[in-house]
């Protein structure tokens, strides 16, 4: 069954070029490995440096999966490490679709 990832990630204002770019690059990966980004945004009002992606999984499994793919790919110390000083929180929350989305 299809469930939805919903990631709200603050981003250090300093470092959202760098946030950007590699998150660029972790996108490549994580839909070569079937994970589908549905949505990327970055908030203009509210609280300022806030991104949102959405992805589409096929089940929670899939989720594990993807991370156990990542951990052990070449370019994931890389990736981490630019993450760990770009991002200052990160929420993760898995939804299903709602009734009334066409």
């Amino acid at each position: 069954m299809t469930t939805y990832l919903h990631v709200t990630l603050e981003v250090d204002a300093a470092g959202m070029a760098r946030f950007i770019e590699t998150m660029g690059e972790a996108v490549s990966l994580l839909e070569g490995w079937g994970w589908k980004l549905q949505g990327a945004f970055i908030q203009r009002t509210g609280k300022l440096n806030t991104v949102i992606d959405v992805w589409e999984l096929e089940n929670f499994a899939h989720f594990d999966l993807g991370l156990q793919k990542f951990r052990v790919h070449p370019r994931f110390a890389a990736i981490k490490t630019v993450l760990d000083e770009t991002v200052k929180s990160e929420t993760i929350v898995f939804a299903d679709r709602a009734p009334y989305m066409h």
